[in-house]
């Protein structure tokens, strides 16, 4: 289910002029207009130049910092029950990189390609649903591990929409 504060987090950055894209669980669920799974974080990327200031937007509005760093390649931030996690790009390198000890990581070229999702009056940029299935794949071979079951839910849903 999309969780309830999705839309006041994304118009904070975007208020706070924050570029983030909205990934995982709570993305697919935005993109497949529907409930496919439940959740215990909403995850973004953030730009790498824009880091500080987004952490400073979650603190802001009630988050406090519970693990990781920005120069780590993510951290998590608490409120409310809400979990959200922070992880940078650089988005002006073409293929983008994530930081820290995800810099490793090779992102398609095309991976951030402009791809947006409306819900009520907002634009909220995402990821096409070509680039977060490979973000799935990716991810896992990364940390040399299956990929979870959650992860499957969300491919299967990703699997009923166009590229």
């Amino acid at each position: 289910m999309l969780h309830p504060q999705i839309l006041s987090l994304c118009r904070a950055f975007a208020e706070a002029g924050v570029k983030v894209w909205l990934i995982g669980g709570q993305a697919v669920e935005l993109l497949c207009g529907g409930n496919v799974r439940e959740h215990d974080d909403i995850d973004f990327l953030v730009r790498e130049a824009d880091g500080v200031r987004a952490t400073d937007v979650l603190r802001g509005i009630g988050f406090f910092k519970v693990h990781g760093s920005l120069e780590e390649g993510n951290v998590f931030f608490y409120r409310d029950g809400l979990l959200v996690d922070l992880v940078p790009i650089h988005d002006e390198l073409n293929p983008p990189r994530t930081v820290g000890r995800l810099d490793e990581i090779a992102w398609p070229a095309d991976f951030l390609a402009p791809f947006d999702a409306d819900l009520d009056d907002l634009a909220i940029l995402t990821l096409t649903p070509a680039s977060h299935r490979a973000m799935k794949g990716i991810v896992a071979a990364f940390y040399g591990a299956e990929m979870r079951d959650k992860d499957c839910l969300d491919l299967s849903a990703l699997a009923t929409l166009a590229p």
